[in-house]
């Protein structure tokens, strides 16, 4: 929660103000923070941590030291200090990550006296710290109730943070209410915490005088928390009229321009000058996003040749709490900038990419222009089929790359990899005595005798041998380098992840734009990207050959070890070049009337795909809607 105001503050109970400060004292205060919060850390684990120390540490019963011999200034200026090195958390956070530091100093202390008499490591390093030995146990701190009411107040601020009390508008009054006192609240327990730690520093001549003033600030800590506590109450109280549908209720409709206007507003709030004037494409995803897919997304970036810049906006389900630590794990590995930490996402902004651009649950990247025109609601299966070439993501470049593709002779291998996912790829396809064979599937039995017998007919023919196995499918991963031989290219992690969605984002182009229905019988692309793709889905194994530039030849499993099986039976004239041309040959003959059963699962990228037809039998395939909370 942040305060927007620097108003002059009284509390009190019993007529006690105690978090009152002088007016130009609490704007000092305010000046400290940050109105905008970029660091988030796992509090509840934190007050979890907080809460074991302490008890530790009574029960140990440790002769107390510690680590801070004397305040390098006031105890005033050095609370500003530390709010101003805090200015990037939340009031609440503040709070805690206060305690944290305490509790930690509390541990550590703990442990060096604990040991210091056994092990001579402890004696040197509590040397080398400047501890200093006194006669009080923790377990004074634990009966004047200091710890309690340290616990006390860390659960009350974290309790603050959660996703109901997010939900109350700020206009109410038990929230604004609440929000006013956060600075003051956070300004006079930072400045306790101090002076307890001064004060736990003391000769131990002088120790013994101080318990009552560890006593009094015990209870100041205790009384700070009861007024929490009942502006806590007020705000719980109110939560309960704001569920998250009646928020959803009240959401205002908003226009692309607000939209826009909005994001980038939380844009100029990061300070993220690099994206002045610049093409944008706005990731927008839940946190279940994938590594490989931040990975395969990295590489592109990182070779745009500053033609376009992305902007992360993480979309949460508001009514819920969220996994914060997924949240900077995955910021850790953009290499790009984050509009915004996930709770700060208003809700007219997730409304507004859920219903006008059909964000469900797989990411999608919209792409506008410099001059703030949206060109495409999702640029991510261009940038999956064509890499960085798709720039601007606009219909019109699409329009023309795909053109570019012979529908009769554009299944090839450089269609399908990339120098990402194979970096040897240029070489393989300019030397046109390489025999490439691509595979898939989890069956090591057949793996093992479908290699033995491509080996032998490529030896055979005269041709070089590339073997590439890029698993079952992009859900279930299929076996490792460690399960085949050396001799096989295995393409693992995001490079894996990166074949089978490129070959999805081919599926998802050619069904937007008509393709599966007005050319199914002249489109070999569509047919033969859905009899791998369908193979994948079922787990299946399957076999593609390639050599040079020419196109590529599709198999099943079964009809792949069968042509190899019987090389010496259609090896006549197919030696050195002609070898693909024989493989293609053979497979027409053994394949007539054979009708292999296609099923194809596609994630649905904003819209519900449309109608397909069966590659083979040219049916049009029956469509199931498939839920499934995560990959297999």
């Amino acid at each position: 929660m942040a305060a927007t105001a620097a108003s002059s503050l009284s509390y009190g109970i019993g007529g006690t103000q105690i978090l009152w400060v002088p007016q130009g004292l609490l704007e000092q205060i305010v000046s400290t923070h940050s109105s905008y919060q970029t660091h988030h850390v796992d509090l509840q684990h934190l007050v979890n941590l907080i809460s074991c120390i302490f008890q530790n540490a009574t029960v140990s019963s440790s002769k107390m030291s510690c680590c801070v011999s004397t305040m390098a200034s006031s105890v005033d200026e050095t609370t500003m200090q530390m709010l101003r090195r805090l200015k990037d958390y939340s009031w609440n956070a503040k709070v805690v990550l206060a305690m944290a530091a305490f509790a930690c100093s509390v541990g550590e202390s703990s442990m060096l006296v604990k040991h210091r008499n056994t092990d001579p490591i402890a004696m040197y390093v509590e040397t080398l710290k400047g501890h200093r030995y006194t006669t009080t146990d923790f377990t004074v701190l634990e009966h004047i109730g200091l710890f309690k009411a340290m616990i006390d107040v860390a659960n009350t601020n974290l309790a603050f943070l959660a996703p109901s009390i997010s939900r109350i508008p700020k206009e109410v009054h038990s929230i604004k209410d609440a929000i006013a006192c956060f600075p003051t609240a956070a300004y006079k327990i930072l400045r306790i915490v101090l002076q307890i730690t001064s004060i736990l520093s003391k000769k131990k001549d002088h120790f013994e005088s101080t318990i009552q003033e560890l006593n009094v600030l015990a209870n100041e800590v205790s009384h700070i928390n009861n007024i929490l506590q009942e502006k806590l109450t007020l705000c719980l109280r109110d939560a309960e009229k704001y569920t998250y549908e009646d928020i959803t209720i009240r959401i205002t409709k908003i226009s692309i321009s607000e939209f826009i206007d909005k994001i980038m507003q939380y844009v100029r709030t990061q300070g993220f000058e690099n994206l002045r004037n610049k093409h944008l494409l706005f990731l927008i995803s839940d946190l279940d996003i994938s590594i490989d897919e931040i990975k395969a997304l990295n590489w592109l970036y990182q070779r745009n040749d500053q033609m376009y810049e992305i902007v992360w906006l993480p979309i949460i389900d508001l009514s819920m709490s969220y996994d914060v630590k997924r949240f900077w794990e995955l910021k850790q590995l953009m290499k790009w900038s984050v509009a915004v930490e996930p709770t700060r996402v208003e809700a007219d902004v997730v409304e507004f990419v859920k219903k006008e651009w059909h964000f469900i649950r797989q990411a999608i990247a919209v792409s506008m222009t410099s001059a703030g025109e949206v060109v495409c609601q999702n640029a991510l299966p261009m940038l999956w089929t064509w890499g960085n070439m798709a720039f601007p993501f606009s219909d019109k470049t699409e329009e023309i790359l795909w053109n570019s593709i012979d529908e009769r002779h554009g299944w090839k291998l450089e269609l399908v990899l990339d120098d990402f996912i194979v970096p040897e790829l240029r070489s393989w396809i300019e030397n046109r005595t390489t025999f490439v064979c691509l595979f898939g599937g989890g069956d090591i039995s057949w793996i093992q005798e479908f290699t033995e017998k491509v080996k032998y007919a490529a030896y055979a023919a005269g041709v070089t041998l590339k073997l590439v196995y890029v698993g079952k499918n992009k859900a279930k991963l299929g076996l490792s380098k460690t399960d085949l031989s050396r001799d096989i290219n295995v393409i693992e992690s995001e490079f894996r992840w990166r074949f089978w969605t490129k070959l999805e984002s081919i599926l998802h182009a050619k069904i937007r734009r008509g393709k599966t229905t007005t050319a199914y019988k002249t489109d070999v692309v569509i047919h033969e990207a859905l009899k791998v793709v369908g193979h994948g889905g079922k787990g299946e194994s399957w076999a593609v050959f390639s050599m040079g530039p020419d196109p590529m030849v599709t198999t099943d499993g079964e009809t792949g070890l069968t042509i190899m099986s019987n090389y010496l039976n259609w090896r006549q004239d197919t030696t050195g070049l002609r070898f693909l041309e024989g493989v293609k040959h053979y497979k027409e003959v053994i394949s007539r009337d054979v009708h292999g059963c296609i099923k194809v699962h596609l994630p649905v990228l904003g819209r519900v795909p449309g109608i397909m037809v069966c590659p083979d039998c040219s049916k049009v395939m029956d469509m199931f809607y498939t839920y499934r909370c995560c990959d297999e």
